[in-house]
């Protein structure tokens, strides 16, 4: 018998005209001069990657056909090729994006020198709503005061400002009132609320309560509806965001966030030697979900009876203790079904 995540993998009807996601990541290296609890990459942070084999990857992304870039880390803006990397691909004519803590924006000169260099936008990963509480997250002391100066340097450039916000135990119960205000006065162009997860270094976490979280996210979306255009929750059972379906990103519906990564070119395992059709990039990226779906997460009996059982991913094996809630009705197949133009102008 095929186990239930083969099952609802089998079954998702990926036919869809949403557009896919065309940004790629770019990884810079690990090196970061903050300690975040949850990091990934705890143990590595002082690990460099060599220039050429930076820009190895810049042409791979260029290769298959993906025009626009993610810098990531790590902290990308902390590399001493930073400016070397931005003019290489500035030079192929990508659009350049960073995922960044801020604490080199913070300076206006550096944030202009780097826009001088090709760098137009800036996903910020802003985590808590107070000084005490975000310098907490990052083990660094003025970490909230520098991340708010560089979000501000941004817009005062004209810059698109993104945010991520980690949600776990630490941080969640300051969604709905003081994160929700600060973002208002923020007015970023997206927001991604991202469960935390339990990948490489982070494995052994402890544990989240997707019930208290999911409460808090909720609350805070209805807050920032009306002053935020897009807003995503990363990695949270469709079960716990009934009435919000609409944010729910899981592996399948990352494919078409167009302003997230490309995971088929995530890990650079594609022969970029050959060309590929629009439609065969599609698939490739459907392949990578289905593996990250299968390799990481798990779903137990009860999720047979879920109508979302074919669009949810489930939970994370390191979590498969976490009660699930099945939401009896017709089973959806269609992956987009709740996200049908979510990124329409």
């Amino acid at each position: 018998m095929r186990s239930i995540l083969k099952f609802s993998t089998a079954g998702l009807n990926l036919d869809t005209v949403e557009p896919h996601n065309k940004r790629a990541r770019l990884n810079t290296g690990f090196l970061c001069n903050y300690n975040c609890e949850f990091c990934y990459y705890k143990d590595r942070l002082t690990e460099r990657d060599s220039l050429e084999t930076i820009k190895a990857r810049v042409d791979d992304i260029y290769n298959y056909g993906i025009r626009e870039i993610d810098l990531s880390g790590g902290e990308s803006s902390v590399e001493p090729n930073w400016f070397p990397i931005l003019d290489y691909c500035r030079e192929k004519g990508f659009y350049i994006s960073t995922l960044s803590h801020g604490g080199k924006f913070c300076k206006m000169d550096f944030l202009q020198k780097s826009y001088d260099h090709g760098l137009r936008e800036v996903l910020f990963s802003l985590h808590g709503s107070n000084a005490e509480l975000h310098d907490k997250i990052t083990d660094r002391k003025k970490s909230f005061e520098r991340i708010l100066q560089a979000i501000d340097n941004c817009q005062k450039l004209g810059m698109r400002v993104r945010i991520n916000c980690t949600v776990y135990d630490l941080n969640h119960e300051l969604l709905a009132t003081e994160y929700s205000d600060l973002i208002q006065k923020i007015k970023p162009f997206q927001v991604n609320f991202i469960a935390l997860n339990y990948d490489t270094d982070n494995a052994d976490f402890r544990a989240i309560d997707y019930q208290s979280i999911s409460k808090s996210i909720k609350k805070c979306i209805d807050n920032l509806t009306p002053h935020v255009k897009y807003i995503n929750v990363r990695y949270i059972p469709f079960c716990y965001m009934q009435g919000y379906e609409r944010h729910v990103v899981n592996y399948y519906q990352h494919v078409y966030d167009i302003y997230d990564w490309n995971l088929a070119i995530y890990n650079h395992n594609i022969d970029t030697s050959k060309e590929y059709t629009e439609l065969e990039k599609l698939r490739h990226s459907h392949e990578a979900a289905k593996h990250f779906r299968m390799n990481a997460y798990y779903k137990d009996d009860g999720c047979k009876k879920c109508k979302y059982n074919f669009i949810c991913d489930g939970v994370e094996k390191q979590l498969k203790d976490t009660p699930l809630h099945p939401v009896e009705g017709k089973p959806i197949t269609e992956v987009n079904y709740y996200r049908r133009g979510f990124y329409e102008a």
